[in-house]
């Protein structure tokens, strides 16, 4: 982004040298998805409507989901595919303890929803995590939604950081990243049987987007889709990612 009389602080530094950049602190999270976006790999203009994914030569979707007739998930949007730096640090952001990333995926994710969510949703909340033996060490989508909710300073969204959260894992479930297709159907189905909603009056009747960081399928938003619908009598059921992964290039 070429420097402006708008940007006191100067030109942003650009993704990833985001945590020395100064409108990480003094700019609105707009600046971040604008500056972000010349270094990420944006979606294709002609992905697929449903899941983002890149569609094959003859305008179809590979993704099994969006063709399966018991899909309960609507839509699931993307603010970038999964690859060069963005991999790098969710990947460092998850695994490596580089937990000071949050704040620079909580500001992409609140300055999409300023860019992109046309249709406001009643509550935003995280695809769960199980804190615990064989899975995640922190909640690691819970505190990019945390910090996304601090950084709204006008409270224009509702996002879901209340203890208990709006919807919540049990226990440790079958990793689905790396799997194939059928094993990633079989870690949803799991996954289902692990999810509760403590206060079905928080998502009853509404419009609620899960926030994840990185869809491959989508099988796993997919279940937690079927929680809010079943459990949460939700409304409709939407989602947002960090990142898609393209198809045969699977994280």
């Amino acid at each position: 982004m070429a420097p402006s009389a708008e940007l006191p602080a100067g030109a942003p530094l650009g993704f990833p040298r985001c945590p020395k950049c100064p409108y990480v602190r003094v700019g609105p999270p707009r600046i971040c998805v604008a500056c972000a976006s010349q270094s990420l790999e944006d979606i294709a203009q002609s992905a697929c409507p449903i899941c983002c994914q890149k569609l094959t030569d003859d305008g179809s979707c590979p993704n099994w989901l969006c063709s399966d007739p018991r899909r309960r998930i609507s839509r699931i949007h993307a603010i970038a595919y999964l690859s060069g730096s963005l991999r790098n640090k969710i990947i460092r952001y998850k695994y490596d303890g580089a937990y000071g990333w949050s704040l620079i995926f909580g500001r992409l994710l609140l300055g999409w929803l300023e860019q992109h969510a046309d249709d406001p949703p009643d509550l935003i909340v995280a695809n769960p995590t199980y804190v615990g033996p064989g899975e995640q060490r922190f909640a690691h989508t819970e505190r990019v939604l945390d910090v996304a909710a601090r950084e709204d300073i006008l409270g224009a969204w509702r996002f879901d950081t209340a203890s208990p959260r709006a919807i919540m894992k049990d226990r440790a479930t079958p990793q689905s990243a790396r799997n194939t297709a059928s094993a990633k159907r079989a870690a949803a189905r799991e996954l289902r049987s692990a999810l509760r909603i403590p206060d079905p009056s928080l998502t009853s009747g509404g419009k609620v987007l899960i926030y994840d960081d990185v869809c491959t399928t989508g099988s796993q938003l997919d279940a937690v889709a079927g929680c809010l619908l079943d459990e949460g009598h939700a409304a409709d059921v939407e989602a947002v990612v960090l990142a898609r992964t393209l198809w045969g290039n699977r994280a």
